[in-house]
């Protein structure tokens, strides 16, 4: 997505500059205007350098901001311990930059320590704390950003803080529970292949060897394993680096608009673990959602910062074709439903909060619901994944001991039938 820096004056005068992703030059605009600032100056920034030398595109971009985000080492807890630390700091009376200071050396990530220290100068140079944040989107979300503005703007950033710092914990909470949950089929099965390629490698040869000196016909399902290992025995190298080579080239996919939505889409639909990440994602909307309204965002302003941080391209995609509708006049619901994303639940609540002037409540009402469904579903999840990973290692190891030992079996009958 194109960068611009921007030069914006709020209502009472005061310039702020910065830099902001957005599709296009009236995209950013209508956002500023929506939040009462008047753009001053604005132009696109030119292509930036990737490894400094190839230009970055926007599949380059992404990889970019991927490695920055997995090299930086900052963890949510660093960000929750960080806010929390902020709100009750400037609950206190303190100036905002002496609070960076103090945080930026008490920081024990190197990373994090250099971003407080820029966002501080920034800061001291004139730029509004939200921009100076938005210097850094990979440590700081644009929802995160957001909220910051909005607490400036209302004169009630210490009380925000302290709300978007409940609302990291949770996202913290859930993000651990979902993780849990995957992690453990994903080391077992991993295990499990493990075992499988040792056994073709080390252990077929043997089988082949005997049979090979008996003269004995093989099968089908045997002439296949030994097949495979004598592929994976001459080919050691090939197959590895074939394996990364893939793993290279799917990572690269995702990181398309087309591949990001249907890797997402997939994920949305895989059994078991699908169903539970629809809660998840459903819990992280409706939450950021009641949050961003809480902190007096706009609801447009509030769906286009939602629709850029749900997690799942697809239901970000949802949300902002739903943006769009509501621009055009649609209730918040009946736009909800259109998308055909969202469960009845949702949008019940959803249209009652519309009608009655509780929107946050009912979003959080939702959004606990479904945190207690994911809950749930993990709780089923432990108790079916073991024995069904016992079934699957079986089954692995089961269908290559059958292929080993079928010619044995074959021979024993041909045996018999010459006894008779």
């Amino acid at each position: 997505m194109p960068v611009f820096e921007y030069e914006v004056a709020d209502r009472r005068g005061a310039l702020s500059r910065g830099r902001a992703e957005a599709a296009s030059q009236g995209d950013l605009i209508l956002r500023f205007r929506e939040r009462g600032q008047v753009v001053v100056g604005l132009r696109q920034t030119a292509p930036g350098q990737f490894a400094g030398a190839l230009e970055v595109g926007p599949l380059a971009e992404a990889v970019k901001q991927s490695y920055r985000r997995l090299s930086s080492g900052i963890n949510v807890t660093t960000l929750v311990l960080f806010t929390g630390q902020l709100s009750a700091m400037l609950a206190g009376g303190l100036h905002l930059v002496r609070i960076l200071t103090a945080l930026a050396a008490d920081a024990a990530n190197k990373n994090f320590k250099t971003a407080i220290e820029q966002v501080r100068d920034a800061v001291t140079a004139g730029s509004t704390f939200a921009d100076a944040l938005g210097q850094h989107p990979h440590v700081f979300s644009p929802l995160y950003q957001a909220i910051v503005r909005a607490g400036e703007m209302s004169g009630s950033l210490p009380q925000v803080l302290d709300t978007l710092t409940v609302y990291l914990e949770k996202v913290m909470t859930l993000r651990r529970k979902v993780r849990s949950a995957i992690a453990y089929p994903a080391v077992i099965l991993s295990v499990a292949l493990l075992i499988v390629f040792a056994m073709i490698v080390k252990v077929v040869p043997v089988f082949e060897g005997v049979y090979a000196r008996a003269k004995v016909t093989l099968p089908a399902p045997t002439r296949v394993l030994v097949g495979v290992s004598a592929v994976a025995r001459d080919y050691t190298a090939l197959v590895f680096l074939t394996a990364i080579g893939l793993a290279v080239l799917g990572y690269l996919l995702v990181q398309t608009p087309a591949g990001r939505r249907v890797f997402d889409g997939l994920k949305l639909r895989v059994p078991l673990f699908g169903p539970l990440l629809r809660k998840a994602i459903l819990t992280r909307t409706c939450r950021t959602l009641a949050v961003l309204l809480n902190a007096g965002i706009p609801l447009i302003e509030a769906m286009e910062t939602v629709s850029r941080v749900a997690g799942n391209r697809v239901i970000e995609t949802a949300l902002a074709r739903a943006t769009r509708r509501m621009r055009d006049g649609g209730t918040i619901a009946e736009t909800l439903r259109q998308t055909g994303e969202f469960p009845v639940m949702v949008i019940q609540l959803v249209a009652t909060g519309e009608e009655s002037g509780t929107l946050p409540a009912m979003l959080t009402r939702a959004a606990n619901y479904y945190e207690q469904q994911v809950d749930s579903t993990v709780a089923v999840l432990s108790a079916l994944i073991e024995p069904i990973m016992i079934v699957i290692m079986g089954a692995l190891a089961g269908g290559i001991i059958f292929a080993l030992y079928l010619p044995i079996f074959g021979l024993g009958q041909a045996l018999r039938g010459m006894s008779r």
